[in-house]
Protein backbone atom coordinates (compact mmCIF):
# COMPACT_ATOMS: atom_id res chain seq x y z
CA UNK A 1 0.00 0.00 0.00
CA UNK A 2 1.07 3.55 -0.65
CA UNK A 3 0.13 6.92 -1.89
CA UNK A 4 -1.28 7.82 -4.82
CA UNK A 5 -2.57 11.25 -6.42
CA UNK A 6 -6.28 11.97 -5.57
CA UNK A 7 -8.30 12.41 -8.68
CA UNK A 8 -11.69 13.50 -7.14
CA UNK A 9 -13.57 10.18 -6.81
CA UNK A 10 -13.80 9.77 -3.02
CA UNK A 11 -15.10 7.22 -0.94
CA UNK A 12 -15.76 6.86 2.40
CA UNK A 13 -13.08 5.67 4.62
CA UNK A 14 -10.37 6.72 2.25
CA UNK A 15 -7.60 7.93 3.89
CA UNK A 16 -6.44 11.36 2.42
CA UNK A 17 -2.66 13.31 3.09
CA UNK A 18 -2.38 17.03 1.94
CA UNK A 19 -0.34 20.36 2.89
CA UNK A 20 -2.57 23.47 3.44
CA UNK A 21 -1.94 27.19 4.65
CA UNK A 22 -2.51 28.17 8.50
CA UNK A 23 -4.00 31.77 8.06
CA UNK A 24 -4.39 34.09 11.13
CA UNK A 25 -8.08 35.45 11.97
CA UNK A 26 -9.31 37.88 10.32
CA UNK A 27 -9.83 40.37 12.90
CA UNK A 28 -10.64 44.17 11.52
CA UNK A 29 -7.65 43.71 8.90
CA UNK A 30 -7.85 46.33 6.28
CA UNK A 31 -5.25 45.11 4.01
CA UNK A 32 -4.79 41.47 2.20
CA UNK A 33 -3.14 38.88 4.98
CA UNK A 34 -0.62 36.30 4.45
CA UNK A 35 -0.58 32.87 6.00
CA UNK A 36 1.31 31.29 9.01
CA UNK A 37 2.55 28.29 7.86
CA UNK A 38 2.09 25.57 6.47
CA UNK A 39 0.51 21.85 7.71
CA UNK A 40 0.28 18.69 6.69
CA UNK A 41 -3.13 16.94 7.32
CA UNK A 42 -3.99 13.40 7.59
CA UNK A 43 -7.64 12.26 7.57
CA UNK A 44 -10.12 9.73 7.00
CA UNK A 45 -13.42 10.71 4.94
CA UNK A 46 -16.06 10.23 7.53
CA UNK A 47 -18.70 11.02 5.13
CA UNK A 48 -19.52 12.66 2.12
CA UNK A 49 -22.52 15.28 1.74
CA UNK A 50 -22.83 16.38 -1.78
CA UNK A 51 -19.75 18.89 -2.10
CA UNK A 52 -18.57 18.59 1.17
CA UNK A 53 -16.28 16.01 2.82
CA UNK A 54 -16.51 15.46 6.43
CA UNK A 55 -12.65 14.44 7.54
CA UNK A 56 -11.53 12.70 11.07
CA UNK A 57 -8.11 14.26 11.60
CA UNK A 58 -5.26 10.96 12.17
CA UNK A 59 -2.15 13.19 11.79
CA UNK A 60 -1.16 16.86 11.70
CA UNK A 61 1.87 18.44 11.89
CA UNK A 62 3.35 21.97 11.06
CA UNK A 63 5.78 21.66 8.35
CA UNK A 64 6.63 25.29 7.91
CA UNK A 65 6.43 28.40 10.40
CA UNK A 66 6.68 31.86 9.03
CA UNK A 67 6.01 33.93 11.72
CA UNK A 68 8.28 32.19 14.05
CA UNK A 69 6.13 31.66 16.91
CA UNK A 70 4.15 28.20 18.08
CA UNK A 71 1.40 27.21 15.68
CA UNK A 72 -1.19 24.81 16.69
CA UNK A 73 -1.91 22.50 14.02
CA UNK A 74 -5.48 20.69 13.82
CA UNK A 75 -5.73 18.35 17.15
CA UNK A 76 -6.23 14.83 16.01
CA UNK A 77 -9.26 13.50 16.34
CA UNK A 78 -11.58 16.43 15.11
CA UNK A 79 -13.91 16.26 12.88
CA UNK A 80 -13.27 18.98 9.72
CA UNK A 81 -15.87 19.98 6.97
CA UNK A 82 -13.90 20.98 3.20
CA UNK A 83 -15.64 21.08 0.28
CA UNK A 84 -14.05 18.98 -2.36
CA UNK A 85 -12.70 21.92 -4.95
CA UNK A 86 -10.65 22.98 -1.84
CA UNK A 87 -9.22 19.72 -1.25
CA UNK A 88 -8.65 19.18 -4.35
CA UNK A 89 -6.95 22.70 -5.17
CA UNK A 90 -3.74 21.53 -2.57
CA UNK A 91 -3.49 18.57 -4.39
CA UNK A 92 -4.21 15.70 -2.14
CA UNK A 93 -2.64 11.89 -2.03
CA UNK A 94 -4.88 9.18 -1.41
CA UNK A 95 -3.66 6.11 0.65
CA UNK A 96 -3.94 3.20 -1.66
CA UNK A 97 -6.55 0.09 -0.11
CA UNK A 98 -5.18 -3.61 0.33
CA UNK A 99 -8.22 -4.30 -2.32
CA UNK A 100 -8.67 -1.51 -4.58
CA UNK A 101 -10.93 -4.19 -6.44
CA UNK A 102 -13.39 -3.22 -3.30
CA UNK A 103 -12.79 0.20 -3.83
CA UNK A 104 -13.87 0.20 -7.07
CA UNK A 105 -17.13 -1.96 -6.40
CA UNK A 106 -18.04 0.94 -4.21
CA UNK A 107 -17.45 3.16 -6.81
CA UNK A 108 -19.35 1.58 -9.10
CA UNK A 109 -22.56 1.27 -6.73
CA UNK A 110 -22.19 5.20 -5.90
CA UNK A 111 -21.67 6.48 -8.91
CA UNK A 112 -25.15 3.91 -9.94
CA UNK A 113 -27.35 5.49 -7.05
CA UNK A 114 -26.90 9.06 -8.38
Amino acid sequence: MGWEQAQGDFVESDVLEWVEGIWPRNKYRRKKSKPWGKQKVTAQIASIDGDFVKLVVLKASIVENVIGSELKPHKTGTTINKKKATLLRSNPERLQWSEEDVRAALLAQHSAIL
